[in-house]
């Protein structure tokens, strides 16, 4: 069957864009004094922001001139993030957006990776980088924001107070790189994701496309910038649309309630654990989010408990879903139509993206068949900096002609769109038969007790790999028997889940990936 859904909603003629800074000059253009962006008691246009971006661009260049390197920023979301994005892609040189939630060891490592010759930090993340910054192989040039400044350094805004505010002569072009994000990754270090300019223009088009975004809407932006999901799938084409943007600095339902109230917040991007703090919160009041038409999840998978709770609280609200990765920004998205259709369905994107699901590299699935999903055209990444290990595991380079970037999900094929069943990697193999953890955390999140799960393998002599779970409990004590059967009672047998730990915290990255790994380990110490 197709899902039917009205069609994408069109592109302006100003909208179509090739390179990040044309981001931001587009609505700059076409709604020159309308906010753009709320901080706080800040408030600024389009026109204002991008005169802001351009002289932010001209301070770097007469720092640095053609010598310039790239611009790190590590801080929570703010207009100074915004201004040192954009501005940035202005001067042919690129950003790298270095994670906050990390350790001092992997910012170590990804500082010596990127090499910044600036690196922008405010004062949330000023005890990691002076704590971090005497391993660093070269200092950057150190901006401040905030009234807490590391030393030494310049404060961001008098870094470029009397530049010009006219657009550099800079010739952008659309191949050349535009930002560094570095993976969610569940395992290992993180990978630095080199994308082009218009690889991230096509994400920002896409975004307005399939999240049917236009410049009526007041966006909220909850997601951390320094995610792809932040930055890529929402901010970006928020502001190409021409919306008025509010600045949520970091995830607090109190604070997201109190701007939503204040400025009509009508449209945010969230992970799901985002969702589940704010329906948690003991001062939840759903009237207070009146104005909240649309809440559009990513960055991790989504129990679909939880949107209908969402749903239920606030029922002039509707859940959107989007799927992509860092590699690949924005791919496709479910409407709530979609949704009720097929609970794991995403459209098939028009026509800028490719998507396909293969049995195996070279072997189209057949529809009703799984297979991995793969995906190919300008969207993609250019590369993993100095990881060529990575870029051929990605493309498949090794087994295809490189084309196709593999997402390492599995999906089912159907006719006009597929729907997610799992993760290849953390596919379960029992006795020969596939299990898929999502299924079986899908039934474990219905349950009342179950406040988070994952669900992986452990190894068996018989079977190969048995399914168990980590679980973190609403109450305690739990009743393991009880929860076990709860499953049993709703899957074929050789999916019944073995085992239960019960552990305080399932570990996840900042876009809200379990980190599956980091969790096995933790339960096979408590056996």
């Amino acid at each position: 069957m197709e899902l039917s859904h009205a069609s994408y909603q069109p592109l302006l003629p100003h909208q179509n864009v090739s390179t990040t800074g044309e981001i931001l000059a587009s609505p700059a253009g076409a709604h020159p004094e309308k906010i753009g962006l709320i901080d706080g008691t800040r408030k600024w246009t389009f026109a204002e922001l991008d005169r802001l971006a351009n002289q932010f661009a001209h301070a770097l260049l007469d720092k640095f001139g053609d010598g310039i390197g790239p611009v790190g920023i590590i801080g929570k979301n703010s207009a100074e993030y915004l201004i040192a994005h954009f501005g940035t892609s202005r001067t042919g040189t690129y950003t790298i957006n270095f994670p906050t939630r990390c350790s001092i060891d992997d910012l170590v490592y990804t500082i010596n990776l990127t090499k910044p010759s600036v690196l922008i930090v405010d004062e949330d993340c000023l005890e990691i980088v002076e704590a971090a910054r005497a391993k660093f192989e070269t200092q950057p040039l150190f901006l401040s924001i905030g009234r807490q400044q590391i030393e030494p350094s310049i404060e961001f805004w008098e870094f470029f107070e009397n530049s010009p505010t006219t657009h550099p002569a800079v010739e952008i072009r659309p191949e050349d790189n535009g930002t560094i994000i570095f993976t969610g990754g569940t395992t290992g270090k993180p990978k630095a994701t080199i994308t082009s300019h218009y690889a991230r223009a096509v994400s920002a088009m896409a975004g307005i496309e399939d999240f049917r975004v236009d410049s009526d809407l007041v966006a909220g932006y909850s997601v951390p910038f320094t995610h792809t999901a932040g930055l890529c799938s929402w901010l970006q084409p928020a502001v190409l649309a021409g919306c008025t943007g509010v600045i949520i600095p970091k995830w607090d339902p109190e604070l997201f309630m109190q701007l939503a109230e204040q400025h009509s917040i009508n449209m945010i991007f969230a992970v799901p654990s985002q969702m589940a703090t704010l329906l948690d919160h003991p001062a939840f009041k759903p009237e207070r989010l009146r104005s909240v038409e649309r809440i559009i999840f990513g960055g991790a998978p989504l129990a679909k408990s939880l949107i209908e709770r969402a749903e239920a609280a606030m029922p002039w609200m509707y859940c959107g879903r989007a799927y992509g990765s860092t590699e690949t920004g924005h791919l496709a998205a479910q409407i709530k139509s979609d949704r009720e259709a097929v609970y794991d369905a995403y459209n098939q994107p028009g026509g800028r993206i490719e998507i396909e699901i293969f049995k195996k590299p070279g072997v189209v699935a057949e529809i009703g068949e799984t297979g991995e999903v793969a995906t190919r055209g300008p969207h993609l990444l250019t590369g993993y900096l100095e990881d060529k290990d990575s870029e051929t595991a990605f493309f498949k380079s090794d087994q295809t002609d490189g084309q196709w970037g593999w997402m390492g999900d599995l999906a089912v094929k159907h006719e006009g769109y597929f729907s997610i069943n799992g993760r290849s990697k953390h596919m379960i193999i029992s006795g020969g038969l596939n299990i898929y953890p999502a299924e079986l955390e899908e039934i474990l999140n219905s349950h009342p007790a179950v406040k988070d799960c994952v669900v992986f393998g452990l190894d068996d002599e018989i079977w190969g790999e048995t399914p168990v779970a980590a679980i973190v409990a609403k109450t305690t004590p739990i009743d393991t028997e009880e929860m076990l059967k709860f499953v049993a009672d709703k899957v074929a047998g050789y999916k019944q889940l073995r085992t239960l730990f019960i552990i305080d915290e399932i570990s996840r990255t900042g876009a809200g990936k379990a980190q599956v790994d980091q969790v096995k380990q933790q339960c096979l110490e408590m056996v």
